[in-house]
């Protein structure tokens, strides 16, 4: 099996730096890249892509999220290459999806049609195969591998001599003062009231990074520390984490409530698909920031997102797979390389498919009422400060109409 994305969450120091912190979080992601790229490569098993490209989006996404921590030209640079990873690996997960939930789709059709799939069963096949071999050419590129070896040398690098000037915070003086001093650095001796446990060993390889990585461009050549330091210090990379954390959660929980409501059962299914790419941002964060609060209270939140994104990922999910498999039948059925009675049966399929993707859609009201109601509403005011969320009363949900 692939190695699990599910590592536990990075205990993080609510009174870091963003910068600091935002590194150390993608530093575990790049770790679970390259843990899975042999066995993605020599396709030993479907979880190897899975959890790679799993990494990789949650990679794409902090770039995109955590906003003002690093600089501009180097994250747009980033996500970028990793957009480009996502895109290559894509074909070869679509067809494992195929083929893993291929035995379902069959019992799904009359006992009579399950053996008229089995020319569709062995054409998947065959397309895998083909997309597998230009996937392990990817994943060998000297392209592939110059990301990785730029992405680690950016996230181990010290940061840039203009961030590490001034660095004092509204959380009081960052670590970077005693650390050009030649200080040690010792940690809050508590944490703030209301987070989540942060443990004296956490703070103090937090504090001891970050002392690290300042002292380094004391230590740095002028002139590299003049390059490293081109761009202006960004906006919040000297900020405390926590104060960072709660801010953009705020957004993506405004967007996701406000793309939610704005659904009716007229809306197309882009909509949908919208949504569900501001959810998956918005459970990313608070993945992400997890150790910064409550943990039994944070963990019901992405429990509650979690459930709004199975509704709307069973809707999208069935869409694409009857799209694709009506392409296919246009495609192969016109070569002839599907005999009719495989046409036939994968237009039954189609049908199902069409059926459940119908049923996602209605029971959308229900579960988005659940997501944006007062109490859940109250509980994510009081996790992230946003007391202006839950003044905003919901917007009562209308069941769609068949």
């Amino acid at each position: 099996m692939g190695k699990t994305t599910q590592e536990p969450a990075d205990v993080l120091d609510p009174a870091q730096r963003a910068d600091l912190a935002t590194k150390r979080i993608l530093r575990r992601l790049l770790a679970t890249i390259e843990a899975n790229v042999e066995g993605a490569r020599q396709n030993r098993d479907s979880e190897f892509l899975h959890d790679l490209r799993v990494a990789t989006r949650r990679t794409r996404s902090a770039l995109s999220q955590i906003k003002g921590v690093f600089p501009e030209s180097r994250g747009a640079d980033f996500k970028a290459r990793f957009a480009w990873l996502q895109q290559v690996t894509g074909p070869v997960r679509d067809l494992d999806v195929y083929l893993l939930d291929f035995p379902n789709m069959r019992q799904q059709l009359p006992a009579a049609l399950q053996p008229d799939l089995e020319p569709l069963y062995q054409l998947l096949l065959a397309q895998h195969a083909e997309a597998q071999q230009q996937l392990a050419m990817e994943l060998g590129s000297p392209r592939f591998k110059q990301l990785l070896e730029d992405w680690r040398a950016f996230l181990d690098a010290p940061i840039a001599a203009s961030a590490a000037a001034g660095t004092r915070t509204d959380a009081g003086a960052d670590a970077g003062a005693d650390a050009d001093a030649g200080a040690s650095v010792e940690p809050s001796a508590t944490p703030p009231v209301g987070l989540g446990a942060v443990d004296a060993d956490s703070s103090v390889a937090n504090a001891k990074q970050a002392a690290r990585e300042i002292a380094g461009v004391a230590n740095a050549k002028q002139d590299s520390s003049a390059a490293a330091s081109a761009e202006a210090t960004p906006t919040a990379a000297t900020l405390p984490i926590k104060q960072v954390a709660d801010r953009r959660i705020r957004k993506l929980l405004k967007r996701v409530r406000a793309e939610g409501r704005a659904i009716n059962e007229d809306s197309p299914p882009e909509d949908l698909h919208e949504l569900r790419k501001s959810c998956k941002k918005l459970r990313y964060l608070m993945e992400f920031f997890q150790s910064l609060y409550e943990k039994e209270r944070i963990r019901e939140q992405i429990k509650q997102t979690k459930r709004l994104l199975d509704n709307l990922g069973r809707f999208q999910d069935t869409a694409v797979q009857a799209r694709h498999l009506r392409e296919t039948a246009e495609c192969e059925g016109g070569e002839g390389r599907l005999p009719p009675a495989t046409l036939l049966a994968m237009g039954a399929l189609i049908g199902q498919l069409l059926e459940d993707q119908a049923r996602a859609r209605d029971g959308f009201s229900e579960v988005f009422a659940g997501f944006d109601s007062a109490e859940n509403a109250a509980r994510f005011a009081a996790l992230f400060d946003a007391r202006d969320i839950a003044q905003c009363r919901p917007r009562r949900q209308q069941a769609r109409k068949r």
